[in-house]
Parts: structure tokens; C-alpha cells; sequence
């Protein structure tokens, strides 16, 4: 199994080089007796911060968010940790090796790893700590958490769920949209005379998108008034998305009036809703399911640990 696992990126530190050094540090909440300290959150508050946050100012309150989030993360973390040492399981020697050249090898290399120590302010001996935690809760997933589909599994599924894997009525169309400007006087009937004008056009015989490209203001004009293949919701009026759909391939709508401005539409290819075959949402299906119902699991577990743990903050 690869070292990195999205399922519980969420619980676990976003790097072991992330982790807490064992040195002292005042104490800001304890699980089962064991100490989660200052230190440890702030690494952890790091790791949460977006890249391209760490030179830009970062609010109190934001702070105190992520501070909350780390907490919870490390208590999420020495839960796990204790379970899986009740239940047995352990780290060997060859097993904590093999992660630890997967951490050298995804760093580039021997020299930017211990780089990456120092800047983490961890010795090596450390980080080998911290590393030993994260694979030991790596394999109580794999033991306790993780689920597999096979391929009858899927497909009872599927045959159950059939409403769920529907390709959705889709139109090819192009749209002209003259705006209300709630700002203007009279701004309803200066899109509505603005409409008429691209309307005479059309009718006279002049291409859609030319005549879009000059009266419509939506961003869609830069491209004839493209929407392209849509389904249901792209559209941001409710009345003008029912016209829409209504039309058939090739035809043009009226004139749309709506509180937001006006709209008219050509439709220029539609795909009626089908039903999508077992074959084409297979894989998809196998990785949501895994996905969603391992989650769940794994919320599952931490709420019973949490039940039956003491947590002093």
C-alpha cells in the first residue's frame, strides 16, 4: 500500500516531518493520560495553512479555527494509535524502514530529507518516532477501516440504485442575455429594446453568434454566446431555463423576459436523458462507495473511541 492515503488525510498530520518532536512543551490536551502539546498544534496549524497563505496575513479568528481543527486532528490521531496498540498490531523493524525511504524518495533524495528535518526542528530519531505512529494507524485502516467491492457487489448495487446513473437531459446551446441593470432607470425596458434589436437581426437572417457577440451581456458573447452542452442548472434563470429546453434542435426562443433582463436562445444539438450502462460507472462507483462508506466507518470508530475515552482539554 502506497504510504499516502486521501481517505485519512484528514486525520492523520499531512507529513510525519510535520510531527511533534519529543521535547517539552506545555500540554494542551490529554488522551488517556497521554499529552498533546502546544508545540504539536502549532506544527499542525502549519500544515493546514495553504501554501500560499504563509506570506499573507492570517486572521485571529481564522487562527483559532485551525488551532480547533488541529486539536481535533491530533486527538483523532493518539485515538487511533492506542486502538491499534490494543488491538495487537505493531510496526516491524522492515515495515518502518520501507516507509522511511518511500519519505526519503518522494523528498528527492537523502540530502533534501534531512533538509526537511531541520527545518522541521525534528532529529531523526524523532521523526523515525512519529513515522512508526502514522504507518501503525495506517494498517489499523487497512485492518479495520477499509472496504472492497467486487464486481457482483457493484452491480447489485447499481441495479438497485438505477435512478442514481442517468446522464441528464443536455442542450448544445447559444444564448444572448441583455441585462437589467437594477442601478439604471428604466433598466428592464433598455434591455428589453436591446433584446428586440438583436431579435430583428436574427429574424432578418444574421448569424446568431455575430449578433450575440454584439448585443449580449453575458461573457458568452466573447464566444458567439456559447454556452456549449448543458444540463439543467447552468442556466440562471429558472423561466428562461424552462424556454431553453423546451426548444428543439435548431430552433429559436422568443424573447425571454425576466426580472434579471431579457434572453433568447438557440438550441443546436439535444441529448435526451439515457440511462448510463453498468460498464461506464463501474470503476466510478467502486471508488465513491469506497470513498463515502469508509468515511463513515472511520467516523464511526472515532466516536466510539471518543465515548470511551478520557480527553482533558
Amino acid at each position: 500500500m502506497r504510504l499516502t492515503k486521501n481517505m485519512i488525510a484528514a486525520l492523520l498530520i499531512a507529513s510525519s516531518l510535520t510531527l511533534e518532536a519529543a521535547v517539552a512543551s506545555k500540554s494542551v490536551v490529554t488522551v488517556n493520560g497521554v499529552p498533546i502539546t502546544q508545540k504539536a498544534v502549532d506544527r499542525e496549524v502549519r500544515a493546514l495553512i495553504p501554501q500560499a497563505s504563509y506570506h499573507a496575513s492570517v486572521s485571529d479568528s481564522k487562527m483559532n479555527e485551525l488551532e480547533k481543527e488541529a486539536i481535533e486532528n491530533l486527538i483523532n490521531k493518539e485515538l487511533l494509535n492506542q486502538y491499534a496498540k490494543k488491538e495487537g498490531m505493531s510496526v516491524s523493524p522492515k515495515e518502518l524502514s520501507k516507509a522511511e525511504a518511500e519519505t526519503v524518495k518522494s523528498l528527492g533524495g537523502g540530502k533534501n530529507f534531512e533538509q526537511a528535518l531541520l527545518r522541521a526542528g525534528i532529529t531523526l530519531s524523532e521523526f523515525r518516532s512519529n513515522l512508526e505512529v502514522e504507518v501503525l494507524i495506517r494498517k489499523l485502516y487497512e485492518e479495520k477501516i477499509e472496504l472492497t467491492y467486487s464486481d457482483d457487489d457493484l452491480k447489485a448495487y447499481y441495479d438497485k440504485n438505477r435512478f442514481k446513473f442517468k446522464e441528464p437531459e443536455k442542450i448544445d446551446v447559444q444564448m444572448i442575455y441583455t441585462r437589467n441593470d437594477p442601478e439604471v432607470k428604466d433598466g428592464g425596458k433598455i434591455a428589453l429594446k436591446r433584446a428586440k434589436e438583436a431579435m430583428e437581426k436574427i429574424k432578418k437572417g444574421e448569424n446568431f453568434g455575430v449578433v450575440a457577440a454584439e448585443y449580449s451581456n453575458d461573457m458568452t458573447r466573447i464566444k458567439e454566446g456559447k454556452l456549449g452542452m448543458i444540463h439543467k442548472g447552468r442556466i440562471p434563470n429558472a423561466k428562461a431555463e424552462k424556454v431553453a429546453f423546451s426548444l428543439k434542435k435548431g430552433d429559436i426562443s422568443e424573447i425571454v423576459e425576466t426580472d434579471i433582463g431579457c434572453f433568447i436562445f438557440r438550441v443546436n444539438e439535444r441529448r435526451e436523458a439515457a440511462q448510463l450502462p453498468f460498464r461506464k460507472v463501474k470503476e466510478k462507483l467502486r471508488n465513491e462507495l469506497k470513498s463515502n462508506r469508509e468515511k463513515e466507518k472511520m467516523l464511526r470508530v472515532l466516536a466510539s473511541l471518543k465515548k470511551q475515552a478520557k480527553i482533558i482539554k
